[in-house]
């Protein structure tokens, strides 16, 4: 009895995938992909369809329907703009959060980016791979991961500072007996809402990011950035072109 159970499961994964993988053959010959490359991304897609239609299907897609899937899918997400983000405090729109990186990768917008409507930053310490959380009352003691991420101090930008300040007790002690007031230590982070404004280090951390009730972009978000970052239609150009042209003929 639990063969055909699992021949049953069997068949059904069969099907499914190769659902994924025929629609993924169909559109890809729809669109002009060479049967060695539909083969490939038949295959792919099967396992990871986002692959296909998120990237290169983008690349494929003529001008009109890149800005028809632009529009229709921002619209979906109840945004003005692809790259926006909803803010997690008072639920705006946050303009330019998110672009990508020259892997093509999802990533944080060159700050500040901050909420048009509070004082949410996107860009902020907390939301970054260096911050290290600790309340100030915990400076010099260990262990430095507490809950309160309020306070904390960053991994990247280092600073001398007295060793009582930056080391546990002990530590401090000894290194004071062998006559040595300052240490140099991650520099201390009294308001992890607002980055200093000397930090060009930020690097988005996605626990924190998640924990601050922002979602990291997915696939399918990740399109439509590519989307928003590719140039103009050549038939807008050609128009402006085109008339640049007859005014001229008329002068």
């Amino acid at each position: 009895m639990m063969s055909y159970f699992w021949i049953a499961i069997g068949l059904a994964a069969l099907a499914f995938f190769g659902y994924r993988a025929l629609r993924i053959w169909l559109d890809s010959g729809r669109r002009g992909f060479p049967s060695a490359h539909r083969l490939r991304w038949a295959l792919h897609g099967a396992i990871v369809p986002s692959r296909y239609w998120w990237e290169a299907r983008i690349d494929a897609l003529p001008p009109q329907e890149r800005e028809e899937l632009l529009s229709r899918e921002t619209e979906a997400l109840g945004l003005n703009r692809a790259d926006s983000l909803r803010c997690p405090l008072c639920q705006a729109e946050v303009p330019h959060a998110w672009a990508l990186s020259s892997a093509g990768q999802p990533a944080v917008a060159r700050g500040p980016v901050k909420c048009p409507d509070c004082d949410f930053r996107l860009d902020a310490c907390r939301h970054c791979a260096h911050f290290l959380p600790g309340s100030p009352r915990g400076w010099g003691q260990t262990p430095w991961d507490r809950d309160d991420r309020t306070f904390g101090r960053c991994a990247h930008y280092k600073t001398y500072q007295p060793v009582e300040q930056a080391c546990a007790p002990d530590m401090a002690r000894r290194l004071r007996d062998r006559g040595q007031d300052q240490v140099r230590a991650p520099r201390p982070i009294a308001d992890s809402f607002l980055p200093p404004d000397s930090c060009s280090a930020f690097k988005p951390d996605r626990r924190w990011l998640q924990a601050g009730g922002v979602r990291w972009p997915g696939a399918r978000r990740a399109g439509l950035l590519r989307l928003l970052a590719l140039p103009a239609t050549p038939a807008a150009t050609t128009s402006e072109e085109s008339t640049q042209d007859d005014e001229q003929w008329l002068l």
